[in-house]
């Protein structure tokens, strides 16, 4: 049988309080968050060994000291960094829904499953009901790829922290 060394991690958080003097909850908050590591680090000093997050795996290695496996998650907790990420990871949902609308959208020669739609693309003539598929027109195609379009450009100007294009294009 051969012996793994296997180093564990796990965050554990600190507290502690300090008091600021402000004129009003903003100056009180811009106080609060001004506060420097140094600082943070002599004030938060008791230790909460029962609320640990970020358990993991930092690495395991063989018996000659070689890597087998790195960086593995032992709890449902991440650590991001920088705005960047911090973005995407709020974003998600957005992105998420964009690309739910996105893959809906039925391509030439499938089937729709969503009956009121069928029914309206069998009534406009752009649904073969006898084939089961979808043979939309131009038009009709262009539409479903501008809202495609629009939809993924949504989600990645929130992605990039920009302002949404689509509400001053809407108020023309």
């Amino acid at each position: 049988m051969k012996t793994y060394t296997v180093l564990y991690a796990e965050d554990v958080p600190h507290y502690g309080t300090a008091e600021v003097e402000a004129g009003n909850d903003a100056e009180a908050i811009a106080k609060a968050s001004a506060i420097t590591d140094e600082d943070i680090g002599n004030t938060a000093n008791d230790p909460d060994h029962c609320s640990t997050v970020c358990k993991r795996i930092v690495h395991i290695q063989d018996a000659d000291g070689n890597d087998i496996a790195r960086d593995l998650s032992l709890d449902a907790y991440t650590l991001i960094h920088g705005e960047d990420k911090r973005r995407i990871c709020e974003t998600a949902p957005a992105l998420l829904k964009a690309l739910e609308t996105i893959a809906a959208i039925p391509l030439w020669g499938e089937p729709i499953a969503d009956q009121a739609l069928k029914d309206e693309f069998i009534y406009s003539g752009e649904y073969d009901a006898g084939e089961n598929e979808f043979n939309p027109s131009g038009d009709t195609e262009s539409t479903y790829l501008h809202d495609a379009v629009q939809t993924a450009r949504e989600a990645l100007e929130t992605m990039q922290g920009q302002p949404s294009s689509t509400a001053s294009e809407e108020g023309q």
